[in-house]
């Protein structure tokens, strides 16, 4: 005897019933994600004051300490070390002041004081490497032709700040 196979409209009906049976459920999907634009309000005038200070504080100091060990006369390895402070402290600076959001009459200067600080912040590297007197000269010679001292200046009047003393 030769088995039967079952009929076609039985084995559709099978498909479509599914291993399940019962209803399907309808899963709601999340929206996709999309970005959502920032919320950060500028700083007010006397917040962009406070924090423009503290941030370049480190970096101020640095440029000192290095003008002062070239002045006293360290030996260029010494001064050396203090260029790479000065290249620490600059990318710091550099990259907190990015995360800020300034008031209207600050975002202008504070765009042309962070490209001086990226022009600066290459000849420090090759300063805080240099295998040579001669070679440290020239290197903190090319970044303090960037030092953004015009440009930090445009910055502190915006911010209603006086001029930064000399080191």
């Amino acid at each position: 005897m030769r088995p039967r196979l079952a009929p076609p409209t039985l084995v559709l009906a099978l498909l479509l019933a599914g291993c399940g049976g019962g209803e399907t459920e309808q899963v709601a999907l999340p929206p996709p994600a999309s970005p959502t634009p920032s919320t950060v309000a500028p700083l007010t005038a006397k917040e962009a004051k406070g924090r423009y200070l503290a941030v370049v504080a480190a970096y101020d100091i640095a440029r000192d300490e290095l003008a002062e060990a070239g002045k006293a006369g360290r030996p260029w390895r010494a001064v050396r070390d203090r260029a790479g402070a000065v290249a620490t402290a600059n990318e710091a600076c550099a990259g907190e002041l990015r995360t800020v959001r300034w008031p209207a009459a600050v975002q202008a200067p504070m765009t042309a004081l962070l490209a001086e600080h990226e022009v600066a912040l290459r000849h420090w590297k090759l300063a805080a490497a240099a295998g040579s007197d001669a070679v440290l000269r020239r290197e903190i010679r090319a970044a303090g032709a960037h030092d953004g001292t015009r440009q930090a200046a445009k910055v502190r009047a915006a911010l209603g700040l006086p001029p930064r003393r000399a080191a």
